[in-house]
């Protein structure tokens, strides 16, 4: 246990001041105060608190000596920070042999944290968990075998798992069925195979389950949601490439997020879906009826080839939306185009955030919009704006035709993140944000004065 805190207490630093010593009276005092704090508060203040800090309390006085292997809040493992400088410098390291000898320390380190892992959990007596998370690669599955037998026993609330790419981790059904897991709420998983029978026990038996997500994994190639006592509220489908078709019923869904290919839908229950976030080329989207009870919509078409113009056009109206984001790109042809087409197609929309990829940006002459159509916008956040011909001239046209328009924010800060390809050092050397805010500024003088302006 004192292995486990001294790695616990391992980022505490010296500041390098003097501190004046308390006198034994003022010790005493401030002891007797903490102790003086009813159990439950004292619980509850060491479970708010990340598990290293928690542990530190153990020295305030005796009665909180142990007091911390009774936290009951979220764990969450993503790996040391000796790890990830490891991960980073091996980014840059070229030759062979340097590589192999970086991944054997890489190794080394990693047993190293799995050990700490385990010591620390096995010093839990906590009898249940608000979350765990494991969020980095790994090798053993004996040991994530015990890791997710721990969450079920703890019967945890919120469970998120990540091992990396390298391994091919199968939920075991087996673990979950020891005792019943009906405590669990959220379960995000990240390269993890989920089989028939695994998704099937996870929706007619975890019946506090209000959100799944599945991420970069395996399932099977047709998903049907639904169950009697379903309690779901949101499903989310990234990039699970196996995946043709997806039926759900579902009373209580809420949101609905899927980026992938070309998908068969079946929303046959859905009443209460108001959320809807669609990317890759997936974009059939419009013929499906709950489309029409859509308020927050998000649709990344950075993946879409010109026939999204084509879908976009099949759009009925979205009376009911009232927040729009699109993720575009900059160079694309299409963008300006599809941005005025969901406009038109959203009588009722409040708030427009355009999030622009900036792969290849023109600075071309503006041209006009032709297309006219009075918008209902009160709002426009244009987000990795770099003052391209298109940025400019979608901004010209939503300030000719929403008359009711009150803010426009545009942020230069950052370039947005593409969904298929992480940003890397380059993006961040060829981003000029002061270049790019001076071209923000630029529209101010174009902008009414009655209309909010804000340049990030």
């Amino acid at each position: 246990m004192n292995n486990i805190r001294t790695m616990l207490d391992g980022t505490r630093r010296d500041d390098g001041k003097q501190k004046r010593a308390k006198s034994n009276n003022e010790k005493d005092y401030e002891e007797d105060l903490i102790n003086q704090l009813p159990e439950g508060i004292s619980m509850a203040i060491i479970s708010k608190l990340p598990i290293n800090e928690a542990a530190r309390t153990s020295i305030l006085s005796k009665k909180w000596k142990n007091l911390w292997t009774y936290f009951s809040g979220t764990l969450e493992f993503e790996g040391s920070h000796i790890m990830k400088d490891m991960k980073k410098d091996m980014k840059k390291i070229t030759g062979r042999h340097l590589q192999m000898a970086m991944e054997i320390m890489y190794d080394a380190e990693r047993q190293t944290y799995t050990r700490w892992i385990n010591e620390l959990l096995a010093s839990l007596k906590c009898s249940s968990l608000q979350g765990l998370k494991f969020w980095f690669p790994m090798k053993s599955v004996s040991d994530i075998d015990k890791w997710i037998h721990f969450a079920v026993q703890k019967k945890v609330q919120k469970l998120e798992l990540y091992f990396g790419h390298s391994i091919d981790y199968v939920i075991p059904l087996d673990l979950f069925k020891v005792e019943r897991f009906n405590s669990l709420c959220v379960l995000r998983m990240k390269s993890i195979t989920v089989t028939e029978e695994m998704l099937e026990y996870l929706l007619c038996n975890c019946q506090l389950l209000e959100t799944l997500s599945l991420v970069d994994s395996e399932v099977p190639k047709t998903m049907k949601v639904s169950g009697s006592s379903l309690k779901l509220k949101c499903l989310e489908l990234v990039r699970c490439w196996e995946l043709t078709k997806v039926e759900i019923f579902a009373e209580k869904l809420v949101s609905f997020k899927y980026y992938g290919s070309h998908l068969e839908t079946e929303f046959k229950t859905v009443p209460s879906l108001v959320e809807a976030s669609f990317g890759g080329s997936f974009v059939e989207f419009v013929r499906q009826s709950f489309m029409l009870q859509i308020k927050v919509l998000k649709l990344d078409i950075t993946q879409n080839s010109p026939d999204v113009i084509y879908w976009l056009s099949q759009l009925p109206k979205l009376k009911n939306l009232k927040h729009l984001e699109l993720v575009a790109c900059v160079d694309d042809g299409i963008t300006l185009g599809a941005c005025v087409m969901l406009l038109k197609a959203s009588p009722s929309l409040w708030r427009f955030t355009i999030k622009m990829v900036n792969t290849n940006p023109t600075f071309r002459t503006e041209r006009e919009v032709t297309m006219e159509c009075q918008y209902s916008l009160k709002e426009l956040e244009l987000v990795g704006f770099c003052g391209a011909a298109c940025e400019v001239e979608l901004v010209m046209h939503i300030l000719e035709n929403a008359v009711e328009l009150q803010k426009i924010t545009i942020d230069t800060r950052l370039p947005t993140k593409p969904k298929l390809r992480p940003l890397v050092e380059e993006d961040f050397k060829t981003w000029n944000h002061e270049e790019n805010r001076k071209r923000a500024l630029r529209l101010k003088d174009k902008i009414p004065p009655r209309i909010e302006f804000v340049c990030l």
